[in-house]
């Protein structure tokens, strides 16, 4: 039955990103050692609404974040909400990064997104176009995102055998 859980998720994963670059989604990417203010990695949190009368809703989250192959001092940001224990990514951002503030600044056609980064917490807002403050987002560096995507992707790998 493990195994059969393996399989499965190794099949889930190689269909997404076979899925992605079919899309055109699927960038170059360059991963360089991360330190500990880096924004390289897997992050792991809540986004809070802060305009409570409206669609918004809090999330549990999944950012994703790597270089962009060519553009120094760039990063991609994949954007995963976790819904039902499984990860449904929103978007891909680009984002700007400076090493000396440890802030990120990811701008998108809705608004922007402003991280900083302090050792493995990563603190930000993203705000509307017309400035209105939509989110509140605060994130853990994963240091083991792969043992915690497999139990999203597969919940029933955790439930305990009859």
């Amino acid at each position: 039955m493990k195994l059969a859980r393996l399989l499965l998720f190794a099949l889930i994963i190689a269909a997404l990103n076979s899925y992605a670059a079919a899309q055109g989604e699927a960038r170059p990417t360059k991963q360089v050692p991360a330190d500990d203010a880096s924004p390289l990695g897997d992050w792991r949190g809540e986004s809070i609404c802060v305009v409570r009368d409206s669609a918004c809703r809090d999330e549990d989250s999944l950012y994703h974040v790597a270089k962009l192959a060519g553009k120094p001092g760039w990063f991609s940001m994949k954007l995963d909400k976790i819904v039902d224990g499984k990860p449904v990514t929103m978007g891909t951002v680009e984002c700007s990064y400076d090493s000396a503030k440890r802030a990120l600044a990811c701008e998108f056609p809705r608004g922007v997104f402003r991280f900083t980064i302090q050792a493995n917490k990563m603190a930000g807002i993203m705000n509307l176009t017309d400035g209105t403050l939509w989110r509140k987002i605060t994130l853990s560096k994963s240091s083991q995102a792969p043992k915690e995507i497999a139990k999203l992707v597969l919940p029933a790998a955790n439930l305990p055998r009859r």
